[in-house]
């Protein structure tokens, strides 16, 4: 069992980048990969400005109503996690 940590990449109102940090468990008993965690932890929300053609996105990612806008998985040791 070891504990790894999802880094959320947020784009802020201001224009500015924000990390979130989420730990999880990865264990031989439950499995569970970066994007398996990355998968529960956000949610798909339908870009109410979006007009085909206008240069948005039709889907945003959400985490506690923030765009999401990459992620990654690391381990305490600082190695990149599957």
């Amino acid at each position: 069992m070891k504990i790894a940590f999802l880094v959320l990449v947020i784009f802020t109102s201001g224009g500015t980048l924000k990390y979130e940090k989420i730990p999880f468990i990865i264990s031989s008993l439950d499995p569970i990969t970066c994007e398996e965690r990355f998968e529960k932890a956000i949610t798909y929300v339908e870009n109410p400005n979006y007009t085909e053609g206008n240069n948005e996105v039709w889907v945003l990612i959400k985490y506690k109503d923030q765009n999401v806008i990459a992620h990654y998985c690391k381990d305490l040791k600082g190695n990149y996690v599957r």
